[in-house]
């Protein structure tokens, strides 16, 4: 899993406030969290993160608890998942294959660590879900114990929430078809029973995966410090951008080392001695 460095930390921070400097720019209008629902085939690992029987090491206090809601209380996701194998079998005839992802969630961000009005509105959402689009939610996991500390000490909290879905048509027992029009109305649709702002439409491809995001959070934290003023949106997806070009960078040095190792050796010709 890409992570951000501190060489690179530095780097992009130096960068950030020299431009910022020249521009003189003050900001200081109250921002809020925009929604955002990320959606993605569950891992090996999801359940017991959710569950936190495997604690990340990116923790923090929790700034209230965690809770989670099941459909079928004590359901492992395993079980689920030979439930759904059990009906393709039987409506198609063959057995699923194994890299099918019938089981998938969703990280919604949240605006803060309400869990009675959290839990209220995602399981809103949830039936809104099954409503519009035919998505199934399994288990609703909040968590209020990720981010990072800064400097001075404060603690800065990512408030997010894991919604595990079973994204299979009931009646067909096939992997539901969902379009990119349709993703962008779930991601309306969250905004709306979350009553959050929406995030930029067209921002999937500056979404960053736990590590980046907090190594976002300590540069955004860092440049708000030293420049006193909160950065515009705009100023922020800068910042995504580098992290996410830094993350590309990355992987095609891998995929071309892969590919290094991968090549046959050619064979050398005999060398004789006359």
């Amino acid at each position: 899993m890409p992570t951000i460095t501190p060489a690179f930390h530095c780097g992009v921070v130096g960068a950030f406030q020299q431009e910022f400097l020249q521009k003189a720019f003050i900001y200081k209008s109250h921002k809020m969290t925009k929604s955002c629902i990320k959606i993605k085939p569950i891992t090996g690992n999801s359940e017991k993160h959710n569950f936190r029987e495997i604690e990340p090491k990116y923790l923090i206090e929790k700034s209230n608890q965690n809770i989670s809601i099941e459909k079928v209380p004590g359901k492992k996701l395993d079980e689920y998942r030979k439930d759904i194998e059990n009906r393709y079998l039987e409506k198609v005839g063959q057995k699923m294959q194994s890299k099918m992802t019938p089981l998938r969630e969703g990280v919604v961000l949240l605006k803060n660590d309400d869990n009675r009005t959290n839990a209220l509105n995602l399981k809103a959402l949830s039936e809104k879900l099954e409503e519009n689009y035919n998505i199934k939610t399994l288990q609703i996991h909040i968590h209020n114990d990720e981010g990072h500390v800064k400097p001075d000490g404060t603690k800065s909290y990512n408030y997010h929430a894991h919604m595990v879905f079973d994204w299979t048509d009931h009646e067909t027992g096939k992997s539901l078809k969902i379009d990119k029009q349709q993703l962008s109305e779930i991601q309306s649709l969250t905004s709306e029973v979350l009553d959050m702002e929406r995030g930029v439409k067209g921002s999937k491809s500056l979404s960053l995966n736990h590590h980046e995001y907090r190594g976002f959070l300590e540069i955004k934290d860092k440049l708000e410090k030293d420049l006193k003023l909160e950065l515009k949106q705009e100023q922020e997806q800068k910042i995504r951008q580098e992290i996410v070009a830094e993350r590309k960078v990355k992987e095609q040095n891998k995929t071309l080392e892969n590919e290094r190792r991968t090549e046959p050796k050619q064979e050398q010709t005999p060398k004789f001695k006359l």
